[in-house]
């Protein structure tokens, strides 16, 4: 550095002077967060003019949650809405296994008979549970898939013994 000459310290300072200049430009136009802003919202006008795709997604998206919003409070407004108590013959119903759950014995009834409480409605519960087919066939699937476990388990256990034997046989 103490041989350069003049002219090459001169041109140095000058472009560390321009460098710190466009440094400070360059932070000035990041800090200028209006016009960033102004300049991303033009730039994606521009991207939704030449492909709107993402903006009719977008909004077609947005429809679609509000129409599920303003459906459902429509449905909760009905008594069709509350599959607790449905009424006692309706498309829900028809398609129960055994039958509408109007078919069912009232309080009064049950009461009259001698049953009543949590018992009496645990013992009915079983009842449907017994006329239920689908409730029928796991049971029965899962007695087949035990059956199955069952097999596998011996063989098995005939394997490694055969195995351990043929061990003792070699050694």
């Amino acid at each position: 550095m103490a041989k350069d000459s003049l002219p090459e310290l001169e041109l140095a300072n000058v472009r560390t002077r321009e460098r710190m200049t466009d440094t400070v430009t360059e932070l000035k136009r990041r800090a200028n967060l209006p016009a960033r802003a102004r300049l991303a919202a033009a730039k994606t006008r521009q991207r939704w003019h030449r492909d709107p795709t993402p903006l009719v997604a977008m909004g077609i998206t947005g429809l679609t949650g509000v129409a599920a919003i303003v459906l459902g409070i429509a449905l909760r407004n009905r008594p069709a809405g509350h599959l607790a108590a449905p009424p006692a013959s309706s498309a829900f119903t028809a398609l129960l296994p055994f039958g509408a759950r109007g078919d069912a014995p009232s309080a009064k009834e049950q009461a009259q008979s001698g049953r009543k409480g949590r018992k009496a409605r645990a013992k009915a519960a079983e009842e449907a549970l017994e006329r239920d087919p689908a409730h029928k066939a796991r049971v029965k699937q899962q007695v087949g898939i035990s059956a199955v476990q069952r097999r596998a388990n011996k063989n098995r256990k005939a394997a490694v013994k055969r195995s351990k034997q043929a061990l003792k046989a070699r050694g």
